[in-house]
């Protein structure tokens, strides 16, 4: 299983053409080292070549190690990020011989020069005073570099890691700011590489305990397609599931030590699941760093510091601590997303509900960041089918990130009332849900929620999901319907979709997601745009719906 770590690896340098590195170098070369893409992409080429990859890029990697470990040590550079990854680089190449020794010497006499309360941008001010991941990721780096250079840095380690634990909740998940699911899951993996690292200091039990706490939601929030869940920033690029994998490695890891088998049997089947989803992505001709296959410098689903030089390759940076600390005597059995049978609901800091039941995966959102997100049913993904062909991610009214449009306004597969001649949409900031009630059993779950959209009006709405599909069932008023957003753009190729008036269907690669209801559907639809692309919105005035995911193949059999 290690192997596919390298793979991913290998497969994330291999979207870098010969050109763009050149470009990158010299842009460096010329403005001076600003950010952590540059040295996460020297160390990723460093580390292949010690694993007999890549070996003839062995000269442009001296070359952009020489630029790195010059000008970190003098430069606010984003080093929070990267002095980590170049540190495991070179220990490596040392390890296995495959640069010349005094160059590596050279290198790591800068390292050791490097003044971490100087250099590091987050940096708590003072231990009690919680502040942003950053200061998890200037913890890791330091406490590597001090290992690697034999320096003691436990002052600054604990300094840092103590504002950290500052920023957990109930459920052991971390809040950063505006509570994006990235960065909790991106806290709790630094603090938990920290401990595999050989962090034994003040905090390493307090860093157990939240990851304790923590154990069963990860796995439940984890997508039956092997997926982060949505929300927030930095979310639906390809890096979240390298999250994902060496997350769970040193959990399953941690678990095996305490002796409890099923759990580290879980956690390796996650790993797994979400490393099979990131290969295989990774395996297209011109891979990406984000979920669309608009070109990759359009900046279309990206933040501004969302590009593709940065966040491509990190990918290679956060599957490495998989590589790293995996243990394969550790026996995958079956993640609980693929098991499925749950409804899970979140602190109501992360607002959050998951149904998983037959292969589907339904993901809520129920107190949106409008910035990036909105209110409602935001994703429904099949198992072994596409994830955008029915909906991984909601609609922002403004986003926070590039679009190929503009949208009317905030979206999810919403309920609608109509009142007064004005139409209330279960997306928008005044929605407010209320959980009534939940239920599981062996063969579909349940959940109802109650949807208020204005003092007079509330719209109670019942899904069910089962190998069958989902059923969403709305009452409470008469004047009702559906809002429903169909794939209809990636950013390369249009989807086929076929309407009629008690049918929607969208074809997309090998799968069709189809929609059935018994009402009234809109004439037109409006254009909504989420990272994923573009969807088309029809509002349908109907109290129920039925959605099912199957491939075409099987679709087509049963038309026959």
């Amino acid at each position: 299983m290690k192997e596919i770590y390298l793979d991913i690896m290998e497969k994330a340098l291999s979207a870098y053409t010969d050109e763009r590195i050149g470009d990158y170098i010299v842009e460096v070369e010329r403005d001076g080292l600003s950010e952590h893409g540059f040295p996460r992409l020297a160390s990723d080429i460093g580390i292949l070549i010690a694993y007999d990859r890549r070996k003839e890029l062995l000269p442009v990697f001296i070359r952009m190690m020489d630029i790195c470990c010059e000008q970190m040590p003098k430069r606010d550079a984003a080093n929070d990020f990267s002095i980590r990854e170049v540190c495991c680089c070179l220990k490596l190449l040392e390890e296995k011989g495959k640069v010349e020794q005094g160059l590596i010497a050279k290198w790591k006499a800068e390292l050791y020069d490097f003044d971490p309360w100087k250099f590091y941008t987050e940096i708590a001010p003072s231990p009690e005073t919680p502040v942003a991941n950053w200061a998890a990721f200037a913890a890791v780096s330091e406490f590597v570099r001090g290992k690697y250079c034999g320096i003691d840095t436990s002052k600054f380690v604990d300094w840092q890691v103590s504002s950290q634990l500052l920023s957990f909740e109930e459920n052991g998940m971390y809040k950063d700011p505006n509570n994006p699911t990235v960065y909790d899951l991106v806290a709790r993996m630094l603090l938990s590489s920290l401990l595999h690292f050989g962090y034994n200091g003040k905090f390493a039990g307090k860093i157990e305990e939240q990851l304790d706490k923590a154990s069963n939601v990860t796995l439940k929030m984890q997508s039956v397609t092997g997926e982060l869940a949505f929300g927030g920033r930095s979310n639906q690029f390809f890096h979240n599931e390298p999250m994902i994998s060496s997350y769970c490695e040193m959990e399953a890891v941690r678990y095996a030590r305490k002796s409890d088998l099923k759990k580290a049997g879980e956690f390796k089947a996650a790993a797994e699941l979400a490393a099979r989803f990131t290969l295989n992505n990774l395996n297209e001709k011109c891979p990406h760093h984000i979920k669309n296959k608009y070109n990759v410098d359009s900046g279309i689903g990206c933040e501004d510091y969302a590009y593709f030089n940065k966040y491509m390759i990190t990918v290679a940076s956060n599957i490495y601590m998989a590589y790293l600390f995996s243990d394969d005597t550790i026996v995958p059995t079956v993640a609980p997303s693929q098991k499925g049978g749950y409804v899970l609901s979140t602190s109501k800091d992360f607002h959050k509900t998951f149904l998983n039941s037959g292969g589907y995966f339904l993901e809520f959102d129920t107190e949106a960041d409008f910035h990036y997100d909105a209110n409602g049913l935001g994703r429904v993904h099949k198992q072994s089918s596409p994830s955008t062909i029915c909906l991984s991610v909601p609609f922002s009214p403004n986003p926070n990130y590039g679009i190929d449009g503009k949208n009317p306004g905030a979206m999810s597969i919403c309920c609608f009332a109509e009142t007064d001649g004005k139409c209330l949409i279960g997306a928008e900031s005044y929605a407010e849900y209320t959980l009534v009630c939940c239920k599981a059993t062996s063969d579909s779950v349940k959940t109802v929620f109650d949807c208020k959209l204005s003092d007079d009006i509330t719209v109670n709405q019942e899904y069910t999901v089962s190998e069958n599909g989902v059923d969403i069932v709305l009452s409470g008023v008469d004047k009702i319907g559906f809002m429903l957003p169909v794939f209809d753009f990636d950013g390369e190729k249009n989807t086929k979709i076929t309407v009629s008036d008690t049918v929607i269907s969208t074809e997309y690669n090998s799968s069709v997601c189809t929609y059935s209801f018994n009402g009234e559907i809109s004439s037109d639809f409006k254009y909504y745009y989420n990272r994923n692309g573009r969807y088309r919105v029809y509002s349908v005035k109907s109290k129920c719906m039925h959605i099912e995911i199957t491939d075409i193949q099987k679709n087509n059999n049963v038309i026959e």
